[in-house]
C-alpha cells in the first residue's frame, strides 16, 4: 500500500509535521515503511509550456514545435515525441535547468533546427516505467486540470501544479490489517497519532435526491449466497460536458489525480471511468463498478463459467453477456460514455477465499482485485457513495443521486468487547486510567464506555475486522501507546511448586531411549497438500482444517498423521547423500472438532546401524522397527499380550500391501507399522524404509497409570524352548497367549529365532523358536514342578494342532 503527502495534506494539516516524522509515525503504529521517496528533489524548476505549432521534419520523426512558456517569443524546440500536438500543455525544461537523469538541458542545433530545452515525458522527469503506459514510456505527457491553464502558462511550479512534487511512502501492511488497503483508514490512524482532526470534505455537499431509481438488481443463488458479502447500488444523474463547438466531451482524469494513481503503483486505463474507479476504491478500500444503467437491459447475476484451465472464472452478466471477469477490465460497452446521462455505481464486496481461488486461476491483479482477496470489511459503500459524490462534484459531472439501495446485507456484525481496566494495565505493565485510554482512541472510529465494574466495553470500528477479543484490545492498545514508550521492568521470577506429570516424563523416557539408540530428532512443517492429507489419515481423525488463503496446495491443509512428513524429511536427506536414516518426531495433530493428538512417528530407512570398522550392517526391517515400538510401549506398561496386531485396513497405496501392521490396545486403534511400497520408495528416491506412528494421547488415556514393582526372585530359573512350525495364517501373539494360559511360575516367554528353509517356504510355512522361563519367588522348583507346567503348555500346543520339533 502506498500513501503520499499531497493526498494527505487533504485530510490533516501537515504544516508542522515533516516528512520523517510521518515515516516515524507509520512505523511505531505497525505500519513497516519498506520505502521512502522523495520526488520534489528530482528536478529543478520546470515550466508549464503551451504547444502551439508543431511541424514534421522532413526525413526524421522529429517534429519542431514552438513553445509558448510565457515569454514575448516562443521557444523552438525539437521533440521527438509522436503524441506532440497543437493545443497542449507540457513540461518543458528549459536550457540550464537540470532534469531526474542529471541532463543539463541547453540549446542545441538538431537538423538544422535551433531546440531551446525539452518536452519532457513522465520517465525524464524521474518516474518510473513499470506505472506507465506504452504511450506514456514512448510519449511526452500532456497536463489536465480543473483551472484553466491558459493563465499559468510560463508558470515554474508545473510539477507542484500536477502533484509530482511528493512524497511516497510504500507501506507492508499485514494480513489483519487489510482494512488498510483503504488509505482513509491510514489517514485517521495518522492523525490520531499526531491529535490532528480529520477534514471532512464530504459533508460540505449538498445532495440532491434523484426522480428515478435504481431499477437494476444482483440475482441472489447459491453462488452468490457464498461469494458476496454484501451488495449495494446508487445511481447518479450526471451534468453533460461540452466542448466550445458544443459538442459532448469524454471526461478527462485530472493531471495530478493521474499522476497520484500512478505513485499508488496503478497505471492509466486510458479511461476516465476506470480511473476513477480505481481513485476511490485506493482511498477507500471498497472496489466499486462504474455501469451505463440503460445498456443493461436485464438481472444482473454471477456465474462461475469454469473451464479446464480456470476451475474459478467467476463473471458478472447481464443477459448472457459478460461484463467483466471480476477483478478484470470491464466490457467497454457497459461502461460509460459522454452520451451518458446516468452512472450506476456498484459496490460489491466479495469472499476473499473464493476470489483468491479466481484470481489464480485468472492471473489477475489490479486494484480491484487486491482489496477482493482480503478480508476487508462488508460495510464499505457508504463511505465509497460519499467519495463518488465528491469526485462527480469536483469533475462538474454531479447533478443529482438516489439513496444507496443495499440489496445484499453486509455478513459483518458489530462487535462489543468488554475488558478489565486492571487486566489491561497488568497484561501490558502499565497504569493507564479510563481517560487515558480514550485519549489514545479519540480519532479513531471506536466507542468507549466505562462501566460501574471498573471495565470499559470498546465498540469496534466496524472496518476492523481483526479484533475480536480482549487480547485484540490489549495490542490495539499498546499498538497506540507506543511500543517505545512501555518502560521495561526487571522481570520478578517467583519460584512456584509444579506437579509432576506422568505423561511429560514418560515422553522425556522415550525420546532420551531413540536419542540413546542413534536416532535424530526433526521438526516438520504441519501444512501438507489436502488430499496427501486425507490419504494419510491413518488414525481416522477426519475434519481436517484447511487454510482460508493457501500460499500453494501444498501447503494448504494440517496434516492429520506425522507419517508423509517424516517420509519428505527423508527423501530430501537421502537427495544430500545421507542415505542410513534413524528419525523420529514428537507432534500434534488437529481437526477442526477440537480434537488434538500428541503422535510419535519413527522412520527407519537404508541401513541405520552400519560401522564398518565393527563389521556391524544392520538393514531397516519390521522385526527392527517393531521391536524399537515394543520397547517403547514397555515404557507404559504395556504388554506385548496385551496388543492385537491386524492388517492396516486403510487404503493407500503409498504402504507395502503385506508389510503393514495396525495395533491395537483395549479395542482402541494406538499406532501402525509398515513399510512403504517398492513404488513410492521409488518415487521419494528411497532405500527399503519402515515407518512406526503411535497415538501417545491415545496410550496415555489407556495405560495403567500405577507403578507396580514386581519382586525379583531369589531362587534359580528354569528355561524350556521349543520351535513350532506355523502357517502363514496363524497370528504369533494369539498362539502365545493361547498357549500361555493358566500356565503357573511361568515369568516370562521371548521370541528366540525365525527360521525358513526351502521346504518350509514351499509349504508356506515358518519355524518359530520360543524361550520360555519358570521360577518362584516363594521356593525353589523342582524339576517335577516345572515339567508339569510344561506339559500343560505342550497339550495347549497340541490343541492347536501345531507341530513342534
Amino acid at each position: 500500500m502506498r500513501l503520499t503527502r499531497n493526498w494527505l495534506k487533504n485530510f490533516i494539516d501537515l504544516k508542522d509535521i515533516r516528512s520523517e516524522e510521518i515515516t516515524s509515525a507509520l512505523n511505531s503504529l505497525g505500519f513497516e515503511v519498506e520505502f521512502k521517496r522523495v520526488y520534489r528533489d528530482l528536478n529543478d524548476q520546470l515550466t508549464l509550456g503551451h504547444v502551439g505549432n508543431v511541424a514534421p521534419i522532413e526525413g526524421t520523426k522529429l517534429n519542431f514545435c514552438f513553445v509558448d512558456k510565457g515569454e514575448e517569443l516562443v521557444s523552438p524546440i525539437v521533440c521527438g515525441a509522436s503524441n506532440v500536438e497543437e493545443g497542449q500543455y507540457v513540461i518543458v525544461a528549459s536550457p540550464g535547468k537540470k532534469i531526474s537523469t542529471g541532463q543539463i538541458l541547453e540549446t542545441k542545433e538538431i537538423k538544422g533546427k535551433t531546440s531551446e530545452g525539452m518536452i519532457c515525458s513522465l520517465s525524464e522527469i524521474g518516474l518510473d516505467q513499470d506505472v506507465q503506459t506504452d504511450i506514456e514510456k514512448e510519449g511526452i505527457y500532456s497536463i489536465h486540470t480543473k483551472n484553466d491553464l491558459y493563465s499559468l502558462i510560463g508558470s515554474n511550479e508545473v510539477l507542484n501544479l500536477i502533484g509530482f512534487n511528493d512524497v511516497v511512502w510504500d507501506v507492508d501492511l499485514t494480513l489483519n490489517r487489510s482494512d488498510a488497503l483503504g488509505a482513509l483508514q491510514l489517514a485517521k490512524e495518522l492523525a490520531n497519532y499526531f491529535n490532528k482532526d480529520i477534514k471532512e470534505y464530504t459533508s460540505k455537499l449538498k445532495q440532491i435526491p434523484s426522480i428515478y431509481h435504481v431499477s437494476v438488481s444482483l440475482k441472489q443463488s447459491n453462488l452468490t449466497d457464498e461469494l458476496v458479502k454484501s451488495c449495494a447500488m446508487e445511481l447518479f444523474d450526471l451534468k453533460e460536458v461540452k466542448n466550445l463547438n458544443d459538442s459532448l466531451l469524454e471526461p478527462q482524469i485530472y493531471s495530478n489525480q493521474d499522476i497520484w494513481l500512478k505513485f499508488c503503483g496503478t497505471k492509466s486505463t486510458q479511461n476516465f471511468w476506470l480511473d476513477l474507479a480505481n481513485a476511490i476504491t485506493i482511498e477507500t478500500g471498497q472496489p466499486i463498478l462504474f455501469l451505463d444503467p440503460e445498456k443493461i437491459k436485464a438481472q444482473l447475476y454471477i456465474e462461475n463459467n469454469s473451464t479446464d484451465k480456470k476451475p474459478f472464472n467467476y463473471e458478472l452478466m447481464c443477459a448472457d453477456e459478460v461484463i467483466c471477469s471480476l477483478g478484470s477490465q470491464i466490457n467497454s460497452y457497459f461502461l460509460p460514455s459522454s452520451s451518458t446521462k446516468q452512472v450506476l455505481v456498484v459496490y460489491l464486496a466479495l469472499n476473499p477465499i473464493l476470489m483468491r481461488k479466481h484470481q489464480k486461476s485468472n492471473n489477475i491483479s489490479s486494484v480491484l482485485m487486491q482489496r477482493w482477496i482480503k478480508p476487508i470489511s462488508s460495510k464499505l459503500y457508504n463511505c465509497a457513495s460519499q467519495r463518488v459524490h465528491y469526485w462527480f462534484d469536483q469533475y462538474n459531472l454531479y447533478s443529482a443521486n438516489t439513496n444507496i439501495e443495499v440489496q445484499i446485507e453486509p455478513k459483518d456484525k458489530p462487535i462489543s468487547i468488554e475488558v478489565n481496566l486492571e487486566y489491561l494495565n497488568e497484561f501490558l505493565g502499565l497504569d493507564l486510567t479510563f481517560e487515558k485510554i480514550k485519549k489514545l482512541f479519540k480519532n479513531l472510529d471506536f466507542k468507549i464506555e466505562k462501566t460501574e465494574k471498573n471495565s470499559l466495553i470498546f465498540n469496534v470500528d466496524p472496518l476492523r475486522t481483526d479484533i475480536v477479543n480482549k487480547a485484540d484490545i490489549a495490542e490495539e492498545v499498546a499498538r497506540l501507546y507506543g511500543y517505545d514508550n512501555i518502560k521495561p521492568h526487571q522481570q520478578v521470577l517467583k519460584a512456584t511448586l509444579k506437579d509432576k506429570n506422568l505423561n511429560n516424563k514418560l515422553k522425556n523416557q522415550v525420546e532420551n531411549y531413540l536419542i540413546g539408540i542413534g536416532f535424530n530428532n526433526i521438526k516438520t512443517y504441519s501444512l501438507l497438500n489436502k488430499e496427501v492429507v486425507k490419504k494419510w489419515d491413518l488414525f481416522n481423525i477426519n475434519d481436517e482444517i484447511n487454510l482460508m488463503s493457501p500460499l500453494s496446495n501444498l501447503r494448504e491443509t494440517y496434516r492429520l498423521s506425522l507419517a508423509q512428513s517424516a517420509v519428505e524429511i527423508a527423501g530430501s536427506n537421502y537427495s544430500k547423500g545421507n542415505k542410513n536414516l534413524k528419525l523420529y518426531e514428537i507432534a500434534d495433530v488437529y481437526n477442526k472438532n477440537l480434537v488434538r493428538e500428541k503422535h510419535l512417528a519413527i522412520l527407519m530407512s537404508g541401513k541405520p546401524y552400519y560401522q564398518k570398522a565393527y563389521n556391524l550392517d544392520i538393514e531397516a526391517s519390521y522385526g527392527l522397527i517393531k521391536g524399537i515400538i515394543d520397547e517403547i510401549l514397555n515404557q507404559y506398561q504395556i504388554s506385548i499380550m496385551d496388543l492385537e496386531f491386524k492388517p492396516i485396513s486403510l487404503k493407500n497405496d503409498d504402504i507395502h500391501p503385506y508389510l503393514n501392521t495396525e495395533i491395537t490396545y483395549k479395542n482402541q486403534v494406538i499406532g501402525f507399522i509398515f513399510k512403504l511400497s517398492p513404488r513410492y520408495e521409488q518415487a521419494n528416491k528411497l532405500d527399503n524404509t519402515y515407518l512406526a506412528e503411535l497415538s501417545l494421547s491415545r496410550i496415555e488415556k489407556l495405560f495403567d497409570k500405577k507403578n507396580i514393582i514386581k519382586e525379583i526372585s531369589k531362587y534359580q530359573k528354569t528355561s524350556r524352548d521349543l520351535t513350532m512350525i506355523l502357517g502363514q495364517d496363524c497370528l504369533y501373539n494369539e498362539i502365545i497367549k493361547t498357549i500361555t494360559k493358566d500356565i503357573n511360575y511361568l515369568t516370562s516367554y521371548k521370541l528366540l529365532d525365525i527360521y525358513q528353509d526351502e521346504e518350509l517356504k514351499n509349504n508356506y510355512k515358518t519355524a518359530i523358536s520360543v524361550g520360555f522361563e519358570f521360577n518362584n519367588n516363594e521356593q525353589q522348583l523342582t524339576d517335577n514342578d516345572v515339567s508339569l507346567e510344561w506339559n500343560k503348555v505342550l497339550k495347549n500346543i497340541e490343541k492347536l494342532k501345531i507341530e513342534v520339533k
